[in-house]
């Protein structure tokens, strides 16, 4: 699994973030993560079932260790 960014933007104080992440049991499903980071909140979305049930997954967990570097 590696998370390839898509688009990257600063809008007044506020950095949006969108991932493609492939999946590793089905090589024909991918995942959209969005992480936005405004003033010191941060809110992430992913398009799996884990993030719909639990609210957090390991996508985004992927998303933001790949932001991090930066």
């Amino acid at each position: 699994m590696y998370p390839y960014l898509i688009s990257k933007s600063v809008n007044e104080g506020t950095m949006s973030y969108l991932f493609v992440i492939n999946s590793e049991s089905n090589p024909l499903e991918s995942y959209m993560v969005r992480i936005q980071y405004t003033q010191g909140n941060l809110r992430a979305s992913c398009s799996c079932k884990g993030f719909a049930i639990r609210g957090n997954c390991k996508h985004v967990k992927l998303a933001l260790r790949k932001i991090s570097r930066y």
